[in-house]
């Protein structure tokens, strides 16, 4: 019997009147429960929207047709889906990039399931470990949480478990190369079967398409040879011949991301889809044997065909007990569902942010010299998704001033000190020197005024008064009379007398001597010498009373700079005249083959000489509108 709980897990009611109930299952979507109630039963009063139902067989389902709908004959239907269906309560608000190194499927899947504002569900089994990045915006929980392995190659479908709260949700991998788990068999179980074949959505070369748009839209080239499409093993184009789709998803933001989507897309499109809708006795709550059980996702035998495939959907009517409608099917997915969907996923992507294409110029004009160069720096930032282009303008010009003098106050200043020291001056090499040549000339000494002078009166002489060469003479006399006498002298007058004692009188009149001095010269010799002298400690003082400089205003050019070194965050790249255009992408690569996002970057000019130099940048790329706020 199905029981009714309210939407706290809380059992209200057991709905012993309900009929017409059917449940229908299909793989990795919302399995649906509808039952009726007469238009009478009181029953229907606990029947709310959001109210939950359990099947008696440990499945939950909400209510999701407010007040039911009522039929002519008085029956009350009420339409119900699967719990797992609550995750579309809460949502991802804003945008969210999860995944990629680090955090593999598990991770994922339980940064989804974090995200619950009442924590329903938890992370049970996860057969898969793929690292693949995500990106969400504005999305509900359910429907990240079904794409989070669209992109997987293998099969897989999702379970659930409500036997405890809070309910557990898990992701299995479908082995197709298992042995059978269920057998289908004629005068067995087999009531009737019926064939389609899908081949209008057959597709062999599939272009796949990410975020962004034009030249700038995210495609599968970097990660997949340069090629922008993936296409089937050459068997199966040669026997479907070659067919071309294109497949966009804008939420994809990585390309490997969007490579692994695009191969389980084309894995699934690239054969036909064939299904088996197979009318089954359930003969399972009789013979409890698991060949007779029928799931999701096991592995089924239709045995008089000798098709092997996998159950992707099932039909029950609790009303006619055994009655069971299987969906066999060779693929995981249906993949005329998965085709269709992308009309949908087009509408959903309309709330996800794309961007456009930025182009936005820096410049700077500096003086540089070839120690100190102009430098531009600019900011890539994070938001930038792609860049196209960075092209750089450099000119060189010569180098400005624009004043040549400034003020000044005055001061009393003191030289350095000297410390003082003995020197020696440059050496002579002496030698012969002849001095200038005289005619020569009369001279007359200096006039003497005369007298009278007496010599002693003994054998000596005495002069008194009398130039001493006179006296000379009168002294020789003397001696050579070998008398006593005596001499005197007066002026112009000489008397003698001998052989007695005597005197002699001279007079010397007033007179001069002349002089000739004849034409001649004077040699001198000088001897190889040094002259020295020594300097003691002093200093030297120097006053400047205060005083101005005018400035003189204008543009003063210097320097001729004839080229240049262009420098790329920190490294040298090439080599320019006067004059320098060109595209510098390729120089602002790191070891990735990327520009570095968030981040600084710089341009340096390097001139040969002084110089005036103009740098102008200019910056084309994608920019995702993320982040910030709005003002």
């Amino acid at each position: 019997m199905l029981e009714v709980f309210d939407k706290d897990g809380r059992k209200r009611a057991i709905l012993e009147n309900a009929h017409d109930v059917q449940v229908t299952e299909e793989i990795n979507a919302v399995a649906q429960l509808s039952f009726s109630l007469p238009e009478d039963d009181a029953k229907n009063a606990v029947c709310e929207p959001l109210s939950l139902v359990g099947d008696g067989q440990g499945r939950i389902y909400r209510i999701v047709t407010p007040g039911g709908v009522l039929d002519g004959a008085g029956q009350m239907t009420y339409e119900c889906e699967h719990v797992i269906a609550t995750l579309i309560d809460d949502v991802l608000f804003g945008a969210h990039v999860v995944g990629n190194r680090g955090m593999d499927t598990a991770g994922c899947i339980q940064y989804v399931l974090d995200q619950q504002t009442t924590k329903r569900w938890k992370l049970g089994q996860c057969d898969f470990k793929g690292q693949f990045e995500y990106g969400w915006e504005n999305e509900n929980l359910l429907a990240a949480l079904f794409s989070i392995p669209n992109r997987f190659v293998d099969a897989y479908r999702w379970t659930y478990d409500t036997s405890a709260y809070p309910w557990t949700v898990s992701l299995r991998r479908i082995d197709t190369e298992a042995a059978p788990q269920f057998y289908i068999r004629g005068k067995k179980n087999l009531i009737k079967r019926e064939f389609s074949q899908a081949c209008q959505d057959v597709c062999t070369r599939l272009y796949c398409l990410g975020y962004g748009e034009g030249v700038n839209q995210l495609t599968i080239k970097d990660v997949n040879d340069g090629l922008p499409y993936l296409q089937s093993p050459p068997q199966i184009v040669e026997k479907y011949g070659l067919i071309t789709r294109i497949w966009t998803d804008r939420r994809y933001e990585d390309a490997a991301s969007l490579k692994a989507a695009g191969e389980a897309m084309l894995s699934a499109l690239q054969e036909p889809r064939r299904s088996i809708d197979v009318s089954v006795a359930d003969l399972y709550p009789l013979t409890q044997a698991d060949y007779d059980k029928a799931e999701i996702g096991r592995i089924a035998m239709l045995v008089e065909d000798g098709v092997k495939t996998f159950i992707t959907g099932i039909r029950r009517n609790r009303d006619k007990p055994g009655d069971m409608t299987l969906t066999l099917s060779t693929k995981a997915v249906d993949i005329a569902t998965t085709v269709a969907d992308l009309a949908d996923r087009q509408r959903i992507e309309q709330v996800y942010s794309q961007g456009a294409t930025q182009l936005y110029a820096q410049s700077v004009q500096a003086n540089a010299t070839p120690k100190a160069g102009a430098v531009l720096n600019f900011w890539i930032p994070e938001e930038m998704r792609i860049v196209n282009k960075v092209l750089a303008k450099v000119t060189l010009a010569p180098f400005r001033s624009y004043s040549r003098s400034t003020s000044g106050g005055g001061a009393t200043s003191t030289t350095s000190q000297s410390g003082g020291g003995t020197s020696t001056s440059t050496e002579s090499g002496g030698g012969s020197t002849a001095t200038s040549q005289s005619g020569g000339e009369g001279s007359a000494t200096s006039q003497n005024g005369g007298g009278a002078t007496e010599t002693s009166g003994s054998s000596s002489v005495s002069t008194t008064n009398a130039p001493s060469a006179l006296s000379r003479v009168t002294s020789a006399v003397a001696a050579a009379s070998g008398e006593s006498h005596r001499h005197s002298l007066s002026a112009g007058e000489f008397s003698h007398v001998h052989g007695m004692a005597h005197t002699h009188s001279i007079s010397i009149p007033s007179h001069k001597h002349t002089v000739k001095i004849p034409a001649h010269t004077h040699d001198v010799e000088v001897p190889p010498h040094t002259h020295g002298f020594e300097v003691p400690p002093h200093t030297h003082e120097l006053s400047l009373p205060d005083h101005t400089h005018g400035i003189e205003q204008g543009i003063f050019e210097f320097g001729g700079a004839s080229g240049a070194q262009v420098w790329v965050n920190g490294a040298a790249k090439a080599a320019m005249g006067k004059d320098y255009e060109a595209d510098i992408t390729a120089h602002l690569l790191n070891e990735s083959g990327k520009i570095a996002r968030g981040a600084w970057h710089s341009v340096t000019i390097v001139p040969d000489d002084l110089a005036y130099v103009t740098i102008d940048l200019y910056v084309q790329g994608f920019v995702q509108s993320r982040g910030g706020s709005t003002h």
